[in-house]
C-alpha cells in the first residue's frame, strides 16, 4: 500500500538533511521499495514533489506560530527566531531555497489543498501593516528580514560561522605579526569564537531597530541591547 502522503512524509524526512533539489523520484522509489512510475502516479511532476515538501515545511512553520502580542517589534523578533530554528531543522529545504526562487512563497497545490507558504507571507506582512508601516516599507522590511534569517540559518547549517573554525582562524591571525595586522589581532578572539547564539539575536535587534526609524521614533530600551564598547 502506498499513498501520496507516505511519499511526501519520506521526502520531507530526507529533506531535513539532504538538499531538496537532490531528492529524485528514482531515489524515493528505492527508499520505498516501489517503481519510479508509482511515485510519479501519486506525486505527479518533480515540481509537485518539491512544492509538496516545501508546503509541508510551511505547514509545520504555521503550526508553531505563537499568538501575536500586538507589539510589532516583539512579534517580528519571535517570528524570526522561530523561523531561524526551523530552517536549522530543515537544512535540505533551506539549501534549495537559497539557490531557487520557485516555491519560496507560493506552492503548487491542488483544489481543496492549503498553500501554507502564502499564509505565512500574510502573517508577516500583517505584522508590518499593524505596526503602522507603509506598503513599501512593509515590503522592504519583510524582504530584508527574510533574507537575514535565511542567510543566518544557512551559515549555521553550512558551518560557515567563525566559531566552527576557531583554531584555524586564530592560528592564521596569530602566525602573523600584530604590527602588520593590528585590526585582525584586535578582534581575533571575539571574531574566532563568534557563533549564531551571539550573532543572530544581535543582528536581528539591529535590523528591527532600523525598521523603527521609519516610524520616526527612538529605539526602545530594555530589548537586550548590547552595551556600547
Amino acid at each position: 500500500m502506498l499513498s501520496r502522503e507516505q511519499i511526501l512524509d519520506r521526502a520531507t524526512t530526507l529533506a531535513k538533511v539532504e538538499p531538496l533539489g537532490d531528492i529524485s523520484m528514482v531515489g524515493l522509489a528505492r527508499e520505498l521499495g516501489v517503481t519510479p512510475t508509482l511515485i510519479h502516479y501519486y506525486i505527479g511532476s518533480r515540481d509537485d514533489l518539491i512544492s509538496g515538501v516545501a508546503n509541508r515545511y510551511f505547514k509545520e512553520r504555521i503550526s508553531r506560530l505563537q499568538p501575536l502580542t500586538g507589539d510589532w517589534q516583539e512579534d517580528l523578533r519571535r517570528e524570526a527566531t522561530q523561523s531561524f530554528k526551523m530552517w536549522g531543522e530543515y537544512g535540505g529545504v533551506l539549501r534549495y531555497m537559497m539557490s531557487h526562487n520557485r516555491f519560496r512563497l507560493f506552492q503548487q497545490v491542488s483544489e481543496g489543498e492549503t498553500d501554507y507558504g502564502v499564509l505565512y507571507l500574510d502573517r508577516l506582512a500583517g505584522i508590518f501593516r499593524k505596526g503602522g508601516f507603509t506598503p513599501k516599507q512593509a515590503a522592504i522590511g519583510y524582504h530584508l528580514l527574510s533574507q537575514y534569517v535565511m542567510s543566518s540559518a544557512y551559515a549555521e547549517v553550512s558551518r560557515q560561522l567563525p566559531a566552527f573554525h576557531e583554531h584555524y582562524i586564530r592560528g592564521q591571525i596569530e602566525s602573523r605579526p600584530a604590527e602588520q595586522l593590528p585590526g585582525a589581532h584586535y578582534f581575533a578572539e571575539a571574531f574566532s569564537t563568534l557563533d549564531s547564539a551571539t550573532s543572530f539575536p544581535e543582528g536581528l535587534r539591529l535590523l528591527i531597530e532600523s525598521f523603527e526609524s521609519w516610524l520616526g521614533t527612538k529605539p526602545r530600551s530594555g530589548r537586550g541591547q548590547a552595551k556600547a564598547q
